[in-house]
């Protein structure tokens, strides 16, 4: 996850600890040290100054990004934590269990406000709209379900995935709503009448998590396939595909700076790294800027140019499978 300015990333990990690094050098700031389970979920405040990590430990942890403090433990929930997120203006928290509840909680004071109960198994994701208006939350029971902050009822579930629901996100604009099951396909809905959109095939095991560009203009999916996928939401074609990862494909997010359009992308094989999506005429290239592990191979059919890090045998088998230009100064 970036933070709002792009200029930190942070990561969770089943070491059981959040990780925050340096965007543009990759480089280790903070090891945030507490949960006692795998952390599976974790995000900023939309002003940067809070981060809060959701756990399987059940509970949910409020830090500081300067300095890596622990300030509040949100205790409530009665199974591991999924995901966490917050209110558009930070001062309210979601988080999602197995116990197949959505809480919602005050970010300053760390107290539980609502309990959103309906999901008939475990929920995998959740999402506030970007007015904060309605809430999107997937799960196991195969639907995803549009909630209002303001009364906690129900609005839409939505119907369709033949297999569990692993996340949900809405578009910039709040006016669509990807999913993304273990039926290996992304589902985009209408969200105000919970109509479906597009259903997105191209995957081959289950898809992880999916990002909307900042622009809303693409999607990017990854899986259990060990690759990403880049799809464009109007006519629901894809793009792109990032391949050669050495292991499943768990978690993305993706940023726009001035420098240009990047996605970060956390896999099993225990690396972090960082991409530039860029645009040439009607087709997408994808440029690998850093990778948080370098002795594994990271990508396939790439621009590898002023890659930092890669070992000589590493150049020399990406570009036997494909990579093309020189990497910068070896390690």
């Amino acid at each position: 996850m970036y933070s709002p300015k792009g200029q930190q990333i942070a990561s969770g990990s089943r070491d059981q600890t959040v990780r925050l690094w340096d965007a543009q050098s990759g480089q280790l700031s903070h090891a945030l040290n507490g949960h006692t389970a795998y952390v599976g979920s974790v995000v900023y405040s939309p002003n940067g100054e809070q981060i809060a990590s959701g756990s399987r430990d059940q509970t949910v942890r409020l830090w500081n990004p300067q300095s890596g403090q622990l300030s509040h433990i949100l205790i409530g929930h009665t199974a591991e934590l999924s995901r966490v997120v917050y209110s558009s203006n930070g001062q309210q928290i979601a988080s999602g269990s197995n116990d197949r509840t959505v809480r919602l909680w005050n970010a300053q004071t760390g107290q539980l406000s609502h309990t959103l109960s309906g999901h008939t198994s475990g929920v995998s994701s959740v999402m506030y709209s970007p007015n904060s208006q309605q809430i999107a939350s997937s799960s196991y029971d195969r639907t995803v379900r549009l909630w209002d902050t303001q009364t906690g009822q129900l609005s839409h579930a939505l119907n369709g995935h033949t297999d569990f629901v692993e996340s949900v996100v809405y578009s910039p604009n709040g006016q669509q709503v990807a999913s993304c099951s273990r039926d290996q396909t992304v589902r985009l809905w209408d969200a105000q009448t919970g109509q479906l959109s597009h259903t997105l095939h191209g995957h081959t095991d289950w898809v992880n998590s999916v990002a909307y560009s900042s622009n809303g203009q693409q999607i990017a999916s990854c899986s259990w396939d060990w690759t990403v996928r880049l799809w464009h939401i109007t006519s629901g074609q894809c793009d792109a595909v990032i391949q050669g990862f050495s292991g499943p494909v768990a978690s993305l997010a993706w940023k726009t700076t001035p420098d240009g359009n990047y996605l970060v992308t956390g896999c099993d094989d225990k690396s972090v790294r960082r991409w530039q999506v860029i645009k040439e005429g009607e087709k997408y290239k994808v440029v690998l800027c850093w990778s948080s592990t370098h002795d594994v191979l990271t990508t396939t059919e790439t621009l590898i140019e002023g890659v930092q890090g890669l070992s000589p045998l590493d150049e020399q088998l990406l570009k036997q499978r494909g990579a093309v230009g020189k990497p910068g100064l070896h390690a």
